[in-house]
């Protein structure tokens, strides 16, 4: 049975996609191992699978002196612990997701001592830093949008099942705490929120309450975030339900008739699969056409 190790961490943008191929590949008879950051999101989304883990010591990359030192100690830590796992466990080829566990990993794998094969899966145009570093040690290079990585070959984007909407909603409703004959308005800002959105959609809402009459909400604000946001709408009229994280999205989806959510790559996915009408705001510190193109392949 070939054995792949998946590296991708840093955000749930990044796991979600390493999730989902774990799940592709393993009904092909792969053997899966997912490799993600020690941050939070990372952790507490591939402990819900039924893969095996390892967490990575990698740092993000920065140009601050401090910062930037992080990142060279995680890159070397996270590029030799690799190495040794793909020799004592004989993985045959590292496919990387994004987020910076992914350059140090494709690095180990491309090492005198490994050189197994590597691809490397892009989801944004422009490509983020970790994956323009990460390319170099790339042998095959898959993205979901049109970008300017070379030789770059398109695919649909990769989705978890538990994204996808199930016909029975009861369970939804059920799951979240919400009234089935009411109209769900569904706000999230993705694994780690959106402060714009959870400050916004409170604030609009407070303004226009009548507007909102027939509705209730589901808020998704972020992990570490849904105590303020639930402050934010304790003195609003509308029945609201105000939640941290959520692993299995298709609960959502499925109770969801309208939702405003952040342009991020899996979620416009998602948006798409489940035929979801959709506000989508675009991430306001990159250029327009990074978030416009995260949508082509899905049209």
């Amino acid at each position: 049975m070939p054995k792949i190790l998946i590296a991708g961490g840093g955000s749930g943008g990044h796991v979600a996609p390493a999730i989902a191929a774990a799940e592709s590949l393993s009904t092909l008879n792969f053997d899966c191992v997912l490799a993600h950051s020690n941050r939070e999101i990372d952790s507490m989304m591939a402990s819900q699978t039924p893969f095996n883990c390892i967490t990575l010591p990698a740092s993000p990359l920065s140009l601050k002196p401090s910062g930037f030192k992080d990142f060279c100690v995680g890159f070397r830590r996270t590029r030799k612990q690799v190495s040794k796992f793909i020799q004592d466990q004989s993985i045959d080829c590292v496919l990387a997701t994004g987020g910076f566990v992914a350059a140090p990993s494709l690095c180990a794998a491309k090492s005198r001592s490994s050189n197994c094969s590597t691809v490397l899966l892009n989801l944004d145009n422009p490509p983020g830093k970790a994956n323009r570093l990460a390319v170099r040690w790339a042998d095959r290079i898959l993205s979901t949008v049109q970008c300017n990585l070379k030789n770059a070959s398109i695919i649909p984007p990769p989705l978890r099942q538990c994204v996808i909407a199930k016909k029975n909603t009861k369970k939804g409703y059920e799951h979240f705490g919400l009234d089935p004959h009411r109209m769900t308005l569904l706000v999230t800002g993705a694994s780690q929120g959106a402060s714009s959105l959870n400050k916004f959609i409170p604030a609009l809402a407070k303004q226009y309450t009548t507007s909102f009459k027939g509705w209730q909400v589901l808020h998704i604000a972020g992990a570490g975030h849904s105590s303020a946001v639930t402050d934010y709408w304790s003195s609003i009229d509308i029945p609201c339900q105000v939640i941290g994280f959520e692993q299995n999205m298709g609960l959502a989806w499925a109770v969801a008739d309208f939702a405003i959510t952040r342009g991020g790559a899996n979620t416009v996915a998602e948006l798409a699969i489940n035929a979801i009408p959709a506000v989508v705001l675009p991430y306001p510190y990159h250029r327009d056409d990074h978030q416009r193109t995260n949508a082509l392949p899905l049209q």
